[in-house]
């Protein structure tokens, strides 16, 4: 000890303290992640950081501290997909309250369905409550991983822009509970996509980007208001559970992320209107949202023709200023009233979208 200088002391003494109040994984976390990408992983691998379906933070006072620490995958290199935008959560006490906020009633859980498990870290809580719940899963390394790990959970390989929803429901006889953390950048095409069967969806309690749960939420006159915003607050009651910090998965997005609940259930479907009409009343107004109806609305009304001008008290608003249902009463007006199509894909593009 005679031997060692001041600094050497101080970098022990550090280290140490380090190593009691996080791990080797924090003190070794900037080698073993360089080093983990080109490790090759397998049942035996010993490579470091090895974190497995069932190694969570559990730690007190763990919510917030950085995970870096990535899930183990089958057989290969292990990366998370950047195409897929694969952010895996890490942390078990954000896990439960995620797991926590879905309360399913159909007979062990038949009825639940869990979108982009990814590494596992959510379908491991939620199996145990749900026995019979089905995950769909786009990642075919995913899907061998959690057969493997899960064998009594039904795994679907599939994306789940693609899931038909109105099958799905009659298959399992019933209103559908959603779950899931989805990738960021196709959010709003998964969003809308449930909200076209929203008749055979009863609930969805979705991890997304903070600002996009936002502007679900928001009300008219916001900045944020917008196409999601009156579409979600027409065909449901959405509300934020609770806000997620980046530390907690793993790799860390750069943004902060919601939990958003989703209500189905408990909003009636406006009546006497056309979802695929009212999405072109909505797209053509909030593409000059700063603009009065009767100049954003001009290529609705020269399509509709027979001289038709809007009366003055809607002529003179923007589209950030009407209520949801005012969009309603809004393509009534220039429409009449039209009987809905339950099989129409009226809000998702045919491409997966941003």
């Amino acid at each position: 000890m005679s031997s060692l200088n001041k600094s050497t002391v101080l970098a022990i003494l550090m280290l140490s303290s380090l190593y009691h109040n996080y791990g080797v994984a924090f003190v070794v976390k900037t080698a073993a992640l360089t080093s983990f990408r080109n490790c090759k992983i397998t049942k035996s691998a010993t490579c470091s950081p090895r974190y497995t379906l069932l190694q969570m933070s559990t730690a007190e006072g763990s919510s917030d501290r950085p995970s870096n620490r990535a899930p183990t995958l089958p057989q290969g290199e292990f990366r998370p997909k950047q195409s897929l935008g694969q952010n895996y959560l890490s942390d078990m006490n954000y896990i439960m309250k995620i797991v926590d906020s879905l309360a399913d009633d159909s007979p062990d859980g038949s009825r639940v369905v869990e979108v982009g498990p990814g590494a596992g870290a959510l379908t491991e809580q939620l199996a145990r409550r749900y026995p019979e719940m089905t995950a769909v899963e786009i990642d075919q390394r995913s899907v061998e991983l959690l057969k493997e790990r899960l064998p009594g959970t039904r795994v679907v390989h599939s994306d789940c822009l693609q899931v038909n929803w109105p099958a799905f429901a009659a298959l399992k006889g019933g209103r559908l509970s959603v779950i899931g953390n989805l990738p960021y950048h196709i959010t709003s095409q998964i969003l809308f996509t449930l909200a076209d069967s929203h008749q055979f969806i009863r609930q969805a309690a979705v991890t997304m980007q903070w600002e996009v749960a936002e502007r679900v939420c928001a009300r008219p006159g916001s900045k944020d208001y917008g196409i999601l915003s009156v579409v979600f607050q027409l065909y449901s009651k959405p509300k934020i559970l609770f806000k997620i910090p980046p530390t907690v998965f793993y790799p860390q997005p750069k943004v902060a992320s919601a939990l958003l609940m989703v209500d189905f259930a408990s909003k009636q479907a406006p009546k006497g209107v056309r979802r695929a009409t009212l999405r072109k009343v909505l797209n053509t107004s909030f593409q000059q949202r700063r603009k009065m109806l009767r100049q954003s609305l001009k290529p609705l009304l020269k399509e509709i023709g027979g001289g038709f001008t809007l009366p003055e008290e809607w002529a003179t608003k923007r589209p950030q200023q009407l209520t949801p249902e005012e969009f309603v009463e809004l393509t009534k007006l220039l429409y009449g009233e039209e009987e809905d199509k339950i099989a129409e894909k009226a809000w998702r593009n045919a491409g997966h979208g941003v």
